[in-house]
């Protein structure tokens, strides 16, 4: 896994109390449709994409790459968590030679206000501790997005900066020390 560094991807499952962080299948190719199609999960990052120009480009097994969790719940996918590198060209960073390990989700409106992404997160965030210890991971999300801002807070993000980027205020955070899991 070069975007990341040295681990082996794709890890063993996952377990949290809830949901399975898992590689992406076959079975989860209408979700990622469906959550790419979604205006709702969409509001905030360019807006949905048209259904049927995703059900000509999105692969028989959508996802698969390193840094792509899918999130399951009772053996149906409810979003995805994902830890890549942050691409040196976009404004936000906590290194001159940039390339913080960023992360990000997303997840189907169906499964909002119930915590899942609190708990995926975390765990994901547990993980890539454990994989590369010390590794900083940074996050970007709209300041007008009210529950991405409420969930960086909750995953002990502190903010390094506020840019405009994609035409809106962005709010850029390092994680800090403070445990993810609970």
């Amino acid at each position: 896994m070069t975007e990341l560094g040295p681990v082996v991807w794709p890890p063993a499952p996952i377990r949290t109390e809830r949901l399975v962080l898992r590689e992406s299948e076959a079975r989860d190719r209408a979700a990622f449709i469906e959550l790419f199609a979604s205006s709702e999960v969409g509001a905030y990052l360019g807006g949905p994409r048209p259904r049927d120009e995703l059900e000509r480009a999105v692969p028989e097994v959508p996802g698969r790459r390193p840094g792509l969790f899918v999130a399951d719940l009772d053996g149906a996918m409810v979003g995805t968590v994902t830890l890549e590198r942050r691409g040196a060209e976009r404004p936000g960073h906590i290194r001159p030679d940039a390339g913080e390990a960023e992360l990000g989700y997303m997840f189907l409106p169906e499964a909002w206000g119930r915590g899942y992404a609190a708990e995926a997160c975390a765990a994901a965030l547990d993980w890539f501790a454990d994989a590369l210890p010390g590794e900083p991971v940074v996050l970007c999300t709209q300041t007008a997005n009210d529950r991405s801002m409420r969930l960086a807070a909750k995953l002990g993000f502190a903010e390094v900066e506020r840019f405009e980027e994609f035409g809106a205020e962005q709010w850029f955070g390092v994680r800090s020390s403070v445990p993810t899991s609970g």
